[in-house]
């Protein structure tokens, strides 16, 4: 099975060496309005611990930051999407060993979102590879839903970038008070959050574990993971392949 994940909720699609020929309807996403809300719904209404959700208050916040140029909100801000991004890094881990993570590992990780990063180079070192790759076989399936993947540099450039504004970083007058400061922190925050709002609202994170792979597609994997070719052979390749592996399925 293609393991996807998607805001709060955990789903399994078929992968390419299962799926069956069918009606396909394509999928709607469905994205809530973070504009508007008062500080009270923010923290009562829609409240979920994942990294959408930690990321849908983070923007709710934002707003609020942005309108009345309320500190408190851009700082509430800044600790919301630093644990979105810290979140969203569990959940590559969760995906990245397939869902089975070792109790040692998870311990080890807890309240340090550099180990988690290090943890999912050192567990899955061909994680983000395989992302990509499922990415590029869900691109030319038309019974997969639009994957997106996940540059864990990048979510860590972001986590330094945010924290400047959760630590003190000087004398009032330098910053909360100084309005460049404040309008320098709302859009680097803002910049963080959005980026994981874009991807999260577009598409879902999801991987094909080699093991589950059909024949075809692991031999595509095999070399892909060699170098032996780019993601546009992939694409090329999963367009021949992927008729063959539904008939014999129906076969």
């Amino acid at each position: 099975m293609c393991k996807l994940y998607k805001g709060n909720v955990k789903q399994n699609f078929p992968s390419v060496d299962s799926v069956r020929l069918r009606i396909h309807r394509p999928m709607r996403i469905s994205i809530p309005k973070f504009t508007g809300r008062l500080p009270g719904q923010i923290v009562t209404k829609s409240v979920f611990f994942d990294s959408v959700g930690y990321i849908f208050r983070a923007l709710s916040w934002l707003d609020i930051a942005k309108r009345i140029r309320n500190i408190c909100a851009l700082q509430y801000a800044a600790h919301d999407t630093r644990q979105g991004i810290e979140q969203l890094l569990f959940e590559e881990l969760v995906l990245s060993v397939g869902t089975k993570l070792d109790r040692g590992e998870y311990e080890k990780c807890k309240g340090n979102s550099t180990k988690l990063h290090k943890i999912i180079r050192r567990l899955s070192p061909d994680y983000e590879k395989l992302a990509h790759f499922t990415q590029a076989i869900a691109s030319v399936d038309p019974y997969l839903p639009p994957l997106e993947t996940w540059d864990h540099k990048q979510l860590m450039k972001h986590w330094g970038i945010v924290s400047t504004y959760l630590h003190w970083a000087g004398e009032p007058a330098e910053t909360v008070e100084d309005k460049d400061w404040v309008k320098t922190g709302i859009k680097a925050v803002e910049a963080a959050a959005n980026h994981i709002w874009e991807k999260k609202t577009s598409g879902y994170t999801g991987i094909i574990m080699p093991k589950n792979m059909a024949p075809e597609i692991r031999a595509l994997w095999d070399r892909f993971k060699a170098g032996e070719t780019n993601l546009a052979g992939v694409k090329r390749a999963a367009n021949i392949a992927l008729p063959i592996l539904r008939k014999r399925k129906e076969g």
